[in-house]
């Protein structure tokens, strides 16, 4: 089973993470996390759909120089650098161009775990409903937090990489919405001269993302564990 596509009015980049195959042969829920791009030109309909979907928390994980637009008063909004400033990470891999592919994801990690932990404690924290985190494109910083949690629930690769490549599909409406480029060109460019497709890429990242030992060692609450390993409560608690 496919994804679930959202269909938003001002959105073009919008997926449920429910319906993603796991290891297990069972599927991801429904209801829980949504993933999407900027949000500036959501309209109130748009919102509405939103609020029909279950969506109570909007998880903004962009830079501050990047914020921009609100969310209505009856949707909570966090604020999340999940980037960050730490300009001895960033250069090397702006420079070669990994940050617009999936080929930093595993550094980040490893580099920045404070990062992801605020995110993941952000989603931990969320009121009761849907959570939607984004970013600029709903791309790259988004799909980190999203490949997380679909190695969360074991999701296997093959549909992991379904959602991953949805946003290539996705490119050129994102385009027509938001007046802009999302540099797919330039984005196959850079994975050929790292040796990897977007296919490959996302593969290599997926298939040793080791969540298990990242949340063993990193800085965060019991209570975030069990929120990012149940997908806030959705799915039992698997067996210690």
């Amino acid at each position: 089973m496919a994804h679930c596509d959202v269909t938003i009015d001002g959105l073009a980049n919008a997926r449920d993470l429910g319906g993603l195959e796991r290891a297990d042969g069972s599927t991801t829920p429904h209801g829980v996390f949504v993933r999407a791009e900027v949000l500036d030109r959501v309209t109130p309909r748009g919102w509405d759909a939103l609020r029909d979907h279950g969506v109570r928390t909007v998880i903004d994980l962009r830079r501050p120089d990047e914020r921009s637009g609100g969310v209505p008063d009856d949707i909570d909004l966090v604020v999340v650098d999940l980037d960050g400033d730490e300009r001895h990470f960033w250069e090397p891999i702006e420079a070669d161009g990994r940050w617009g592919t999936p080929l930093y994801y595993l550094d980040h990690m490893r580099d920045l775990p404070h990062r992801l932990s605020e995110a993941l404690a952000a989603i931990a924290r969320a009121d009761e409903g849907a959570v939607l985190f984004h970013c600029g494109a709903g791309w790259d910083r988004t799909g980190l937090i999203a490949a997380v949690l679909l190695r969360a629930l074991d999701v296997t690769t093959d549909a992991a990489l379904a959602d991953y490549l949805q946003s290539f599909t996705n490119a050129e409406a994102m385009t027509a919405l938001h007046a802009r480029t999302f540099h797919v060109d330039e984005r196959h460019a850079i994975l050929t001269r790292h040796g990897h497709t977007a296919e490959s890429a996302f593969r290599s990242v997926y298939d040793r993302l080791d969540l298990d030992e990242w949340l063993r060692t990193a800085d965060i609450s019991d209570d975030t564990r069990r929120a990012i390993t149940t997908w806030r409560g959705a799915v039992p608690a698997s067996k210690p």
